[in-house]
């Protein structure tokens, strides 16, 4: 029996061992990596943290390992190569070394490297829940939630949707698995009770609006936190790692309005059918509602569209044009029932145009250009013809960057003209009326390479920007990279032309594509250019890092 005891406990101990540390590959090198994880929150040693060691350049996995009770971890047997660190833990954040938008720090083995006494940060995982209730107190079910975040990953600081749920049948809600950072939270939702009342016609078959309402023809506003109807209103909600904030909401019934729309009767065999939307933290949302269509043209090359069952409010009513997209587009404050003709909107423009490649090289096939507005929102997307030629529809009035993207390869608009327009660089300044333009794009090609550094010593972990001579017009030829332990750094993909370089201690909060916030930066950078046609640039010197 104690020989059998003595055999099990041989077998299972390569099991073990093998626990702490899986090499994927052979290790054969005399350099280690080690370290401790630690909450970010409050710098205790975290256990059972699983965590992996890969090459960077191929991805491949080289060894994984648990950290122990005192949060400690080690890969041994190295050679002399960058690499990877990965953690992951549930209930936290999984993560990256030193991560910040999608950058890390890899480190460097090798003599006289510093690749002990790493310290991991994971952040625990932030949760934003709470209820749903009416008028009376009772939950509100089938409500939609929508989450918003502030984002500042293209280096300007706007916001963007980060998700939806619906409420359960007790009106509760969560949005799980948040990392830190500034959200929003809006509500929208149906009355279960609410009827809405018929329209009533004339003779002629003409809406009479009234102001006499069915007691129950109610709406619920959309909400966002803390109760407020308008988004430029509403309060952010700071969530640090491992919050749990409690966000609870009250809606307010209030007596529905309806909408009568004269539109054009028809487009071609196809109805000119409206949608309202709803502006929101910049961006524009369609608003679910209750449509009827009378189905026929009036005399006068109208029709009739009612939309009922809205909250009061501000609403843009836009008519669809070419595949859905608005071409005109009208601006109502709406108060109560209201009658309106909108056959003849504001129109928004069409920028019709041709690019080519400023070496006079062939285009980039499945090529598509785009319009992205100043905070960073892209408004139209249209895949380009293969001789250049591209339209985009539905620009309102405003400027914008005029950007051309393909599969597996980098562009940047580098001289553009335009008629009917303001042109600047890439940027594009959109009035009403119908715009043509021509551009030139250049492939960005070039890996260049350097090192950081600060006070004579490694700068690892900071923000590396290359940023172009004119930050405001070319801001599509920005790169990036975050230095890792040796202080180096490639930006890949960099189209030619005249860069200052700088490196920045903690940046990654910056709006660094704003001019005058990188401008405070660039007296202390390297100036930079990149000639046409060159792959690889090492740069001779380092840069100095600089405090944020």
């Amino acid at each position: 029996m104690k020989s059998l005891l003595m055999i099990l406990a041989l077998l299972a101990a390569p099991a073990a061992l093998t626990s702490a540390q899986t090499p994927m590959v052979s290790a054969t090198g005399k350099y280690s990596i080690s370290g401790v994880v630690v909450s970010a929150t409050t710098g205790q040693p975290l256990d059972r943290v699983d965590i992996t060691l890969h090459a960077p350049q191929q991805g491949s996995l080289i060894a994984e390992t648990t950290s122990g009770e005192d949060g400690r971890f080690v890969f041994e047997h190295l050679a002399a190569a960058k690499y990877s660190l990965s953690a992951s833990r549930r209930g936290y954040i999984a993560a990256n070394y030193d991560e910040h938008e999608g950058f890390s720090t890899a480190i460097v083995t090798g003599e006289g490297q510093a690749t002990t006494g790493l310290r991991f940060r994971l952040s625990p995982q932030g949760v934003i829940g709470g209820v749903v209730t009416d008028d009376s107190g009772d939950p509100v079910t089938q409500a939609r939630v929508s989450l918003y975040r502030q984002n500042t990953r293209n280096g300007l600081s706007n916001i963007v949707h980060a998700g939806t749920t619906i409420t359960d049948d007790t009106g509760a809600y969560e949005f799980a698995r948040l990392q830190p950072g500034n959200y929003f939270i809006s509500v929208s939702a149906t009355p279960w009770y609410a009827t809405h009342s018929p329209s009533r016609r004339d003779a002629q078959g003409n809406v009479i609006t009234t102001s006499t309402h069915l007691p129950l023809d109610v709406a619920y506003a959309t909400t966002f936190y803390a109760d407020v109807t308008d988004s430029d209103s509403a309060t952010p909600i700071p969530v640090k790692p491992g919050d749990r904030e409690p966000v609870n909401f009250a809606l307010h019934a209030v007596p529905a309005i309806h909408l009568s729309l004269q539109v054009p009767a028809q487009r071609g065999d196809v109805p000119e059918m409206p949608s309202l939307r709803q502006e929101v933290f910049g961006s524009t949302d369609f608003v679910p509602t209750g449509m009827s269509y009378s189905g026929r043209g009036r005399d006068d090359g109208e029709t009739t569209v009612e939309f009922d069952g809205l909250p009061p409010g501000h609403y843009e009513v836009a008519l669809g044009g070419r595949r859905g997209l608005a071409e005109h587009v009208t601006s109502i404050d709406a108060t109560s029932d209201a009658r309106l003709d909108v056959s003849q909107s504001a129109q928004l423009a069409e920028v019709t145009g041709k690019v080519v490649m400023a070496d006079g090289g062939h285009l980039p096939e499945r090529m598509s250009m785009s319009m992205r507005s100043q905070d960073g929102r892209t408004v139209t997307t249209e895949r380009a013809q293969s001789d250049g030629t591209f339209t985009l529809h539905g620009i309102a009035p405003g400027s914008y960057e005029l950007l051309a993207n393909a599969p597996g390869t980098a562009l940047a608009v580098t001289q553009m003209t335009a008629t009917g327009a303001a042109a600047d660089g890439h940027m594009l300044t959109v009035g009403t009326q119908a715009v043509t333009l021509s551009a030139k794009l250049a492939e960005g090609s070039t890996t260049v390479t350097g090192f950081a550094k600060h006070d004579g010593k490694p700068g690892a972990g900071v923000m590396v920007l290359l940023a172009p001579r004119n930050s405001k017009a070319d801001s599509e030829m920005f790169r990036r990279d975050q230095s890792d332990s040796d202080g180096s750094f490639a930006l890949y993909r960099v189209v030619p032309g005249e860069y200052t370089l700088v490196a920045i201690e903690d940046g990654w909060t910056l709006d660094w594509a704003k001019p005058e916030v990188i401008a405070h930066y660039l007296p202390q950078g390297q100036k930079v250019t990149i000639p046409a046609h060159r792959r690889d640039m090492a740069l001779p010197e380092a840069v100095e890092v600089q405090a944020k």
